[in-house]
């Protein structure tokens, strides 16, 4: 393991007295917001479009909606909205998230999920990270977790193309005080970068298909809107662009969208 690859945790032994105290008094005075109201299903675009995609989003409290106050509003949501608009056609949506989740979890949700004749999804939506930064996941963990994940979903859905959402970046998170939002933020970026290295990897050393996989970066959110309340999830305008920043990228190293 590259020395990069643990830097933030010398980084944060160095400091830990004061990232402890840090730590304890933000959880302490930071508003607990709940997931979003409603189904976290749903379809957008007109009912008598020609064409039909599907969508699943995968996450954690922003894909389950905290901050915004319907699923309509969340991040998979808004992308699905965007989508339906862009290609003219129904976007049928589903996530599956929960707050506070990490990476680890979402492969036993899938297990769970039920599998159908009619068990298609198109695109899916990966946005983790937050807890594991938090959490200190180890790099070599969250790669080797996040490579059986992308197994995992392309062995049940060897179509769908996968857009990894970046590690958001918990430096800019209004929430978080001097030093602590800057060693976190230097944490989720040896995540984010562990990730974008695996894909790059993916097509000399495992059996998938590095097409269907895209990496995408977090937008900067420099307008104070774009957070909710609590000063760490995102708001409704916060995951508009969010999503906007999603579907615009995917859409430039992918001109051509799943017919």
């Amino acid at each position: 393991m590259a020395l990069r690859d643990y830097a933030p945790e010398l980084l944060a032994a160095a400091l830990f007295p004061l990232l402890w105290w840090q730590g304890r008094r933000t959880r302490r005075i930071t508003p607990r917001l709940p997931i979003a109201t409603g189904q976290p299903f749903g379809l957008a675009g007109q009912s008598n479009a020609s064409r039909t995609l599907r969508v699943l989003g995968i996450g954690e409290s922003p894909m389950a909606g905290v901050g915004v106050t319907h699923y309509d509003d969340s991040l998979c949501a808004r992308f699905a909205a965007l989508l339906a608009q862009q290609q003219a056609c129904q976007v049928h949506w589903q996530v599956l998230a929960e707050n506070g989740a990490r990476l680890a979890a979402a492969s036993s949700w899938l297990q769970q999920l039920p599998a159908s004749p009619t068990d298609t999804v198109d695109i899916i939506l990966l946005s983790f990270g937050v807890n594991d930064t938090t959490a200190f996941a180890s790099v070599a963990t969250y790669r080797r977790q996040m490579s059986a994940l992308l197994q995992q979903l392309q062995t049940r859905w060897p179509a769908a193309q996968i857009l990894i959402s970046g590690v958001p970046k918990l430096a800019e998170f209004p929430a978080l005080p001097s030093p602590l939002r800057h060693v976190l933020g230097y944490k989720a970026a040896s995540l984010d970068s562990a990730v974008a290295g695996l894909l790059a990897q993916f097509v000399v050393k495992l059996p998938l298909n590095q097409s269907k996989l895209c990496h995408i970066a977090m937008p900067v959110m420099r307008d104070k809107r774009c957070m909710a309340s609590d000063g760490y999830h995102p708001s409704a305008m916060g995951a508009a662009l969010w999503a906007e920043q999603l579907l615009t990228i995917y859409t430039e190293k992918h001109k051509n969208l799943p017919a």
